[in-house]
């Protein structure tokens, strides 16, 4: 295992060795436009917080064991100021490095 991290890390590939993280979707509240740097891209899988029943919704043991949700690449971006804005994105189009323009509407744009 050891071995082909290594080798990976080597090649200059990231892979996924376990499951992505399940995460709750980012807060429109809070979303704020403005210009900076992509710091990290991971790949999460983006879960809704709850499921109501009268959605058709219930517990089963199965929902319970591994939270169903949908893959997304969950970018952190460094503002002038210090602070950090994340966004759920459908494709990895941004790399660590970017500059890039947060928008009011929630999108990520190269800047």
């Amino acid at each position: 295992m050891k071995t082909l991290a290594a080798l990976l890390l080597a090649l200059g590939t990231t892979a996924v060795l376990a499951d992505e993280p399940a995460v709750a979707p980012v807060k429109s509240s809070e979303m704020r436009p403005g210009y900076g740097v992509v710091e990290s891209v991971t790949e999460v899988q983006v879960v809704s917080r709850e499921r109501s029943a009268a959605a058709g919704g219930s517990a089963s043991s199965r929902q319970e064991a591994k939270p169903e949700g949908k893959p997304m690449y969950r970018v952190t971006v460094r503002l002038p100021d210090g602070s950090r804005q994340q966004r759920d994105l459908d494709k990895p189009e941004f790399k660590v490095g970017d500059n890039v323009l947060l928008t009011n509407a929630g999108d990520i744009l190269p800047d």
